[in-house]
């Protein structure tokens, strides 16, 4: 497949780490789309002002990786990360179930109008360590907040109508009852007996967290707890902080408490 590009004369960014985080994205962008569309030829779009870059396939506008205060009713406190330069990192937003037509590239408020998911980088070093926001079709608040780490889910936020959020799901090896981010945790202090890997949190209106549901390591489990290893389902009990079993399956623990490893909200998809 051949990879169209387009560039527009001019400018385009005042610093080269800025502009090498881009590409960053883009090359990743790029070869998202020659795995998944063998049958489409994309274009992509740069622009210098407003400087962006475009993936588009037809009449349709596929992603956008842009500086973020371009659409900065999208911003708040979690998703703006600043870079080594203090440049705000490059928003990349796509567009699940949606068909955003090219032309919204000439009024690129138009965005604000579609379903979208929002990614920033954590770090400058790759794209694969973000913060994943979804936000309804006119709407600056999003439903829901992740920390991916390689496609795999670390932490999930679920938001109010106001943008607070209101429950937490922390994904990794973790003591039984803590209610501390695994990114927080002193990695050095031991786990315990039965160390949670998922642990559900509801969050008060004054920010108080509450552990409400888990899924532990079972007696007798054999895998390891090192905080990259994924267990097996028949390794885990899922139930409530005092241990008591309530679930039997992960299916049936996820769709009691709202957990969603797979992040599917960002693809436009809402658990009833």
């Amino acid at each position: 497949m051949k990879v169209k590009f387009i560039v527009r004369i001019g400018k385009v960014f005042n610093h080269v780490s800025y502009s090498l985080e881009i590409y960053t994205f883009i090359l990743a962008i790029i070869s998202l789309g020659i795995s998944n569309q063998a049958s489409a030829t994309p274009e992509i779009i740069e622009s210098s002002k407003p400087p962006y870059f475009a993936k588009i396939e037809g009449p349709r506008l596929v992603s956008l990786t842009i500086e973020p205060r371009q659409l900065a009713l999208d911003m708040n406190a979690e998703n703006s990360i600043r870079s080594e330069t203090n440049d705000f990192k490059p928003a990349r937003y796509y567009f699940p179930n949606s068909l955003v037509p090219r032309s919204i590239l000439s009024h690129l408020s138009g965005v604000y109008g579609y379903a979208r998911r929002r990614d920033v980088p954590i770090v400058s070093s790759g794209g694969d360590w973000v913060i994943s926001e979804f936000f309804p079709a006119n709407s600056h608040i999003p439903l829901a907040r992740f920390r991916l780490l390689g496609g795999k889910v670390q932490r999930q936020e679920q938001l109010d109508s106001s943008g607070k959020v209101t429950k937490i799901v922390l994904v990794g090896w973790a003591p039984k009852g803590s209610v501390v981010d695994a990114e927080q945790r002193d990695n050095t202090a031991p786990l315990g007996e039965h160390a949670a890997w998922i642990r559900v949190l509801n969050v008060s209106p004054t920010g108080k967290t509450t552990l409400v549901a888990m899924a532990w390591k079972a007696s007798g489990a054999i895998g390891s707890t090192k905080m990259d290893d994924d267990p097996k389902e028949s390794e885990l009990y899922f139930g409530l902080p005092d241990g008591t079993r309530r679930w039997n399956s992960m299916d049936e623990f996820a769709r009691s408490t709202g957990v969603d490893l797979r992040a599917e909200i960002l693809s436009g998809r809402i658990r009833r």
